[in-house]
């Protein structure tokens, strides 16, 4: 009997401690955290890209975000050029959503009836591949009147963001040499050999 009751007053102590550290924590994560919200601040890394619908995408050069773009204090001339190529990229983006929805609803119906064609599906992937690289290469032009109307002074800031993202990269593969292509990874010229 006593063994039971041993067992429930260190049941109910840990129970106890539990709910005590529970209400001392709790304000610390309901408290609003500094700076972005909690949803922004949660998707901050690799692969969240929303910071970047706002700016610019520079063919040959890479992304540029909207802060950056502001720092370049765009004239009237370069303005529109940027908003043209962007409102393009976006009807861009957006026709091919629907190209490739209309071809996943293509592959889903052809499952449906249990009966596949690769060639349909083939055929609609080069049909948009060609309609696409044709658009692409309007946008991309678009963005490059953009590029081809910055003074030196702006271009100036563009090369400073590419230098900085460069270096980042670098250091980035320096700490993770096991990545394919960097100096002493597997694989890589100069790298010692494997042994089994």
């Amino acid at each position: 009997m006593s063994r039971n009751r041993f067992a429930l007053r260190s049941t109910l102590a840990g129970l106890a401690m539990v709910i005590s550290a529970g209400a001392v924590v709790a304000p610390a994560v309901a408290a609003p955290q500094e700076g972005k919200p909690a949803a922004e601040a949660h998707h901050k890394g690799p692969r969240h890209h929303g910071e970047m619908r706002d700016g610019a995408f520079i063919p040959g050069v890479g992304p540029l975000s909207k802060a950056q773009i502001d720092a370049l204090k765009l004239d009237a001339k370069q303005q529109a050029l940027f908003d043209t190529a962007k409102k393009s990229q976006g009807e861009l983006m957006k026709q091919r959503f629907e190209a490739k929805r209309a071809e996943h609803k293509l592959l889903q119906e052809q499952l449906a009836a249990g009966k596949l064609d690769p060639r349909a599906l083939s055929a609609a992937n080069e049909k948009g591949r060609d309609q696409f690289g044709t658009e692409g290469g309007k946008v991309r032009d678009q963005w490059l009147a953009l590029w081809d109307s910055l003074n030196d002074a702006q271009r100036a800031q563009v090369t400073e963001v590419v230098k900085a993202r460069a270096a980042k990269m670098q250091e980035r593969m320096a700490k993770a040499p096991h990545h394919r292509g960097a100096p002493g990874a597997p694989g890589a010229p100069g790298a010692p050999a494997a042994t089994n």
